[in-house]
């Protein structure tokens, strides 16, 4: 597998000016983009799914399907969706999860609440183009954002069929590159959160931005992310920050992010989620404080760690 960073900025896009230089990690907030083999899957959209889009347009990638894990219906998170190419094209598909709300449970069954949620976005005035009318094909799925899921999608000529986990007897009933696994983590955030863990062939990602983390671990991760071979979190924030009026944002710091990593065995982790309000020289600051704090707990698992720069790729394997 192989992941593409095109977007690490949290809470806001953060552009870079004559005194605030955002150049090297990037301003523009979260949008992931994750190659397994035949499987093509995006996680969230934020303001980097235009830059994603123009990358895909460049590779040819049309008449084409997508998997699109949404972590939660912020506006740093879906603000891009209306601004990435791809949905342009009525030859695409894109199979998008999500969760249901607080509150939402019962709200209109004809609807799915992630096509709902989606919409009110892009829904007039604040959007010249409603959701619904993007060209590209486009099938919903809501899971239950308190309890872990887990699905499958198989290859099916040039596309993707979804399996939940009742529909799979064996996964070794599928040619070992044709099957890809996915598990929902619910994660600590405010109006809910979702992040996920991908396996395939042997290899595996998790992605489980926005968490705040309480004084320990959180133990969901610890379970579901347990000997990942790379892990992706938020260290938004400072410690003193967290300590002081962040509390409750729903965001970390790169010191607990050390803490979550070692806790759930993981093999890397990647720092994500900059503040807006962070200039490289700071983000660059938290990082080597990230780097000695981890040198210091001398994890025997835990081989790698460093801050998200956007325009960054990494192989899984």
């Amino acid at each position: 597998m192989k992941l593409h960073s095109f977007g690490a900025r949290g809470s806001l896009p953060s552009p870079s000016t004559r005194d605030f230089n955002t150049s090297i990690y990037g301003g523009n907030t979260t949008c992931y983009y994750l190659e397994a083999g035949p499987f093509r899957i995006i996680i969230d959209m934020g303001s980097g799914a235009r830059p994603l889009g123009n990358y895909l347009m460049k590779e040819g990638e049309i008449g084409k399907s997508f998997i699109f894990l949404l972590t939660h219906y912020h506006s740093d998170h879906i603000q891009g969706i209306g601004f990435c190419v791809p949905f342009y094209i009525k030859e695409n598909t894109f199979y998008i999860h999500g969760f249901t709300p607080e509150g939402r449970e019962n709200v209109d069954p004809l609807k799915n609440v992630v096509l709902q949620a989606l919409e009110e976005q892009q829904a007039s005035p604040y959007f010249p183009v409603p959701h619904g009318l993007l060209p590209a094909n486009k099938k919903y799925r809501a899971h239950n954002r308190m309890f872990s899921e887990v699905f499958y999608y198989v290859v099916n000529g040039e596309d993707y069929v979804y399996k939940p986990l009742a529909d799979i007897e064996d996964p070794e009933n599928y040619a070992l590159k044709e099957i890809i696994k996915i598990t929902t983590v619910p994660l600590h955030h405010p109006n809910g959160c979702l992040g996920y863990r991908v396996d395939y062939m042997g290899s595996s990602i998790a992605f489980c931005t926005d968490n705040e983390p309480f004084a320990f671990t959180n133990n969901k991760i610890n379970t579901l992310c347990k000997d990942v071979d790379l892990i992706v979190l938020d260290g938004q924030y400072t410690a003193e920050q967290l300590a002081g009026l962040t509390q409750t944002f729903g965001h970390g710091n790169p010191e607990l992010c050390v803490d979550q990593a070692v806790a759930c065995g993981a093999k890397s982790l990647l720092i994500t989620h900059m503040d807006p309000g962070h200039d490289d020289v700071k983000v660059a600051e938290m990082e080597k404080k990230c780097i000695e704090y981890f040198t210091k707990k001398k994890a025997k698992i835990l081989n790698n760690v460093e801050f998200v720069k956007e325009g960054d790729s990494w192989q899984i394997s």
